[in-house]
């Protein structure tokens, strides 16, 4: 047999279990909340090789950490280390989750939320334009490498939030905050063509209604929703890519800046 690479001898040192058991929290934390890692799709199994084997790679870059000798102090640094994770995975999921709000607001300006009372069967799942903004995102995220930048993103929290250290949560309500309005103002950028091209429409429909009553505006309008709401999602795609990938391109500097704010 070959000679032992250097970080499975690292690992394997029994001093320094302990930082590969908080570094393991760590990245669970990072495979619950965030995109591409903590999807339905990856079996579990799966998911849990892949957080002990990028402990172990990551457990070079990290200091020594000791555990307390009380056994009822041993959660709390191991629940600290899964918040962090938590947190750097939440910086990839505001755009997923916005995406998701965004098509849940187009559905419902274009009248296609009444799709499933309409379903010619009950138990057949009718979706509106949701499922299809989020397959955007989350192509554009994974193409763009999105998930390996959250896991940069949580080796330089080692090196900043060292595991086993002190962390400072009383930042975390503007943390709450801030990943809240961004999520918000994601949402709203996204859908934004499409609400201005329905309102005008609606704001037409209204006009035309006044001066030709014999209009049956309610008949006219759901179909011209529909179709101008269809229209106006396909045209506005190249925007909603383009403003996804700043976004995504932009998630470093959102991750840097949340550790920022766990500091002591």
């Amino acid at each position: 047999m070959g000679p032992v690479p250097d970080f499975l001898h690292t690992a394997l040192e029994p001093g320094r279990w302990p930082t590969f058991v908080l570094i393991t929290a760590r990245v669970g934390g990072l495979m619950l909340t965030a995109p591409g890692w903590s999807g339905t799709t990856l079996p579990r199994l799966v998911r849990t090789a892949l957080t002990v084997v990028i402990s172990v790679l990551l457990l070079p870059l990290a200091p020594p950490a000791a555990l307390s000798g009380e056994v009822l102090d041993l959660p709390l640094p191991f629940l600290s280390e899964l918040a962090i994770g938590i947190v750097i995975g939440l910086a990839g999921a505001v755009i997923m989750q916005s995406l998701s709000i965004a098509g849940e607001v187009i559905s419902m300006q274009m009248g296609l939320s009444i799709a499933p009372a309409l379903a010619p069967l009950p138990e057949l799942q009718v979706s509106g334009i949701a499922p299809l903004s989020t397959l955007l995102g989350v192509t554009l995220y994974l193409s763009l490498g999105g998930h390996l930048m959250l896991l940069h993103g949580l080796a330089d929290s080692l090196r900043v939030l060292p595991p086993g250290g002190t962390v400072a949560f009383s930042g975390g309500q503007p943390l709450v905050v801030a990943l809240a309005g961004q999520m918000f103002a994601c949402a709203v950028s996204a859908a934004a063509p499409v609400m201005v091209a329905l309102l005008v429409t609606n704001v037409a429909i209204a006009i035309l209604g006044r001066a030709v009553p014999q209009l049956n505006a309610m008949m006219v309008s759901f179909p011209l929703s529909v179709g101008v709401g269809l229209f106006m999602f396909a045209v506005s795609l190249p925007i909603v890519a383009s403003v996804v990938t700043n976004w995504v391109l932009r998630m470093p500097a959102g991750v840097e800046d949340l550790l920022v704010h766990l500091q002591p």
